[in-house]
């Protein structure tokens, strides 16, 4: 029985008796590959001879089809000067990223001479020959292809070609067709053909679905909690001042985590156009730490080493009471790369803002944190933070881990609050994020977090109960 392809090729043939397989791809719209296939069946059937060549044809490279849309760089030189006279630099300026291209190829050709920093046009205008062999590469003679492989603008590939001659007609009876339309049962037609049988117990093409990848998915389920919670959520750059990520949370200038080793520096510097905030942070700054504080390395761009500092962006707003929101994204420190350090990782910090808001209820909002991301034991212990003031750190049972840190938090100082003239209460917390997905993964190495392993992805699966 013949399939409807097969008998497409072969009524094909019927008129042409020989062809190849290109000439049935092109005029029967069916893909070259599969015309290959389909020859060699008719040929185990009897119905076809087939003879194999090899044929070496050429394809325009990007930069050829580039070339072909715009013209080439001496084409583009000659017509532009239009027989005039014109300085080096003038026409660097036009050609651009083509000028050495240009003049190169326009002084090989002949085409122009080039004095006292001046380029002189021996034609006023000029086609190349390789430029016309682009727009019909089958009708460019040898010489001007090698010219083509040379500059880069096609390439040669080889191809089989399989020769195919008619041996035997089919019979309308021979052919089996697997639609079967209501046209040919009203007409009658389909008893010219045979039907192709089907299996109905072959299990049909298994097509895997797509999905997030698992870390993404968790920082989703993450961010869904803190919005189901009421927070709203804020986001800024990478890149910070200094100011942001360390002076406005009362870290002093001095301070250790601020040494080139333990941040990330960016040439340049920022600007900050509240002068009275600049101010209000340089007075409490000298007041309490008892230094002189410089305005120069405030400025100083960073990669953020922590997300702490779009909480100082959100309090440099001064927004009015009540608020709630949260940022989860990356933050960037210096540190060797093993199994539970990467320089990259990503933080979750909050920061409510609210009338006689206290240091309790900030204990109690964490808890619901931890609670809604499936940790139903935690803990607090007395801790130093430079920007909060009673300061905690938060510790989660974990069945496989034990007791295990989550955060720090505390209220924020009112040397913080009083520079941005919030006189309201604060509470904020800075949760690091890639232990946890840690730990409701079961994973152990950090840099799986980050796997592009296609089947380790489509195993995984994420549970927040």
């Amino acid at each position: 029985m013949l399939s409807e392809n097969e008998a497409k090729i072969l009524f094909f043939l019927k008129d042409l008796k020989r062809t190849n397989s290109i000439e049935i791809s092109t005029k029967i719209g069916i893909p070259e590959s599969s015309v290959l296939s389909l020859i060699e069946l008719l040929r185990e059937k009897g119905y076809v001879k087939t003879e194999t060549i090899s044929e070496k044809y050429y394809v325009l490279t990007e930069e050829g089809r580039k070339r072909k849309e715009s013209g080439l760089p001496e084409d583009i030189l000659i017509n532009s000067l239009n027989g005039q006279e014109k300085d080096l630099n003038e026409i660097k300026n036009t050609l651009d990223e083509d000028f050495n291209i240009a003049i190169s190829w326009a002084k090989r050709k002949g085409l122009i001479e080039i004095k006292e920093g001046k380029v002189i046009p021996k034609v006023k205008t000029y086609t190349s020959p390789e430029y016309l062999a682009l727009l019909n590469l089958e009708k460019a003679d040898i010489n001007t292809i090698n010219l083509l492989k040379k500059r880069g603008l096609i390439e040669e590939k080889e191809r089989k070609i399989v020769n195919v001659e008619l041996v035997k007609e089919p019979k309308e009876s021979e052919i089996g067709i697997s639609n079967l339309t209501r046209e040919m049962i009203v007409s009658g037609e389909w008893k010219k053909y045979k039907l192709r049988k089907y299996n109905v117990e072959a299990f049909p093409p298994y097509y895997t679905i797509s999905k997030k990848h698992y870390f993404r998915e968790f920082l989703e389920k993450v961010k869904d909690i803190m919005i189901s919670l009421g927070f709203k959520e804020i986001n800024t750059g990478y890149i910070e001042m200094e100011f942001y990520n360390f002076d406005l949370l009362f870290q002093p200038q001095d301070h250790p985590a601020r040494e080139i080793h333990d941040s990330f520096a960016v040439e340049g510097l920022g600007n900050i156009e509240d002068k009275e905030l600049l101010s209000n942070v340089k007075e409490i700054h000298e007041k309490f730490w008892k230094y002189e504080w410089k305005q120069d390395i405030t400025l100083r761009l960073m990669l953020r080493s922590q997300t702490t500092a779009t909480t100082a962006r959100v309090l440099a707003s001064r927004p009015k009471a009540p608020q709630k929101v949260f940022t989860l994204g990356k933050v960037f420190r210096p540190d060797a790369i093993d199994a539970t350090h990467l320089i990259e990782f990503h933080q979750l910090d909050g920061v409510i803002i609210d009338d006689n808001f206290t240091f309790r209820e900030l204990l109690g909002v964490l808890k619901e944190i931890f609670y809604r991301l499936g940790i139903k034991e935690i803990k607090f212990k007395p801790a130093y933070f430079p920007f909060t003031e009673p300061s905690v750190e938060a510790y989660g049972y974990l069945e496989k881990l034990g007791w295990v840190e989550m955060c720090g938090a505390g209220l924020l100082r009112p040397e913080i609050l009083s520079s941005v003239g919030i006189d309201k209460i604060a509470g904020a917390w800075g949760i690091g994020i890639e232990r946890l997905a840690m730990s409701f993964l079961n994973i152990s190495d950090i840099r799986l977090l980050y796997s592009n392993n296609i089947e380790y992805i489509r195993d995984m699966k994420v549970k927040i109960e």
